[in-house]
């Protein structure tokens, strides 16, 4: 089948229903079984390019059947700026938070609420980064991260969407109506541009926690390096020029490895990048049956 291309979507300052330029994000046509489309790429700043910081988000997907329907779980972590091992926090906080939920979701005793779900992987990941600290004797907070987790299970007539949130990530919903939600938006710290780790001693008590009891189409994970053009601030509402193209761009790839790379091609690209200069996530997931 011929690829397609799909417009860059327009910036969050853009007016109502524009979009930028036709872009190259062009999805392949391969195999692809999952009735869950995976697509996510974490992208290196221009800001941490010029000063020799390494990219300092992470995110990871994975997808499942429990009981019969299928799941897809996202994290999503944005490294403190200023912490020297904010890297290796923000990886070990996504990759220690997919295997608590999975292994939640496929014992015999699963949590009674997704919110208890979320919170058992909320406190191993940060366990995690204690024990981490600990062995490299490094101080907690070099290790400072946000973390946002979405667990996602829906059919076309049942189903739900959760989510966890610390920090200053966001959630966006694709509903069967094609309607935009905002699941969760950026939590500030006491002082304006601060925000909360999951280093933090009050941490647990501090993740936000949402749920969606109804179906979705699609959803999309980020970090706070995308918001200026996803979101219409102050508002925190979706911008749809944005969104729109995204999720047709995941609808349509087939091959998630390839569309993948796309992405990460877009996010590092001359247009996004002119709006922002800081590390950059996104992870998108489409039901497509």
């Amino acid at each position: 089948m011929a690829s397609q291309s799909y417009p860059i979507p327009g910036e969050a300052g853009a007016s109502p229903g524009e979009v930028l330029p036709q872009g190259e994000i062009q999805p392949a046509y391969d195999a692809y079984d999952s009735p869950w489309r995976v697509v996510g790429a974490s992208v290196q700043g221009l800001s941490h390019t010029k000063q020799g910081l390494p990219c300092q988000d992470a995110q990871a997907s994975r997808t499942l059947v429990v009981a019969g329907l299928p799941v897809v779980m996202i994290a999503v972590a944005d490294g403190a700026g200023s912490a020297e091992n904010s890297d290796l926090g923000a990886q070990l906080a996504v990759e220690t938070a997919l295997d608590a939920l999975e292994s939640s979701l496929t014992s015999d005793s699963i949590p009674d609420t997704q919110e208890e779900l979320l919170r058992l992987a909320f406190e191993q990941s940060r366990q995690a980064l204690v024990d981490r600290a600990d062995l490299d004797e490094l101080p907690l907070r070099s290790l400072a991260a946000t973390l946002t987790l979405a667990i996602g299970i829906s059919t076309q007539s049942a189903g739900f969407l959760a989510v966890g949130q610390i920090g200053d990530g966001a959630v966006v919903a694709l509903m069967d109506d094609e309607d935009l939600v905002i699941v969760t938006h950026p939590q500030r710290g006491e002082y304006a541009n601060e925000t909360v780790f999951l280093t933090g001693e009050e941490a647990i008590e501090q993740v936000k926690y949402e749920v969606i009891s109804r179906p979705v189409k699609g959803l999309a994970v980020m970090s706070d390096g995308l918001l200026r053009l996803a979101l219409r601030l102050p508002l925190n509402e979706p911008h749809e020029p944005f969104f729109k193209p995204l999720f047709a761009f995941a609808m349509a790839a087939k091959d998630a490895e390839e569309a993948s790379r796309q992405l990460a091609g877009f996010l590092a690209s001359e247009r996004v990048s002119a709006r922002t200069d800081d590390d950059k996530s996104l992870v998108l997931a489409v039901r497509v049956s």
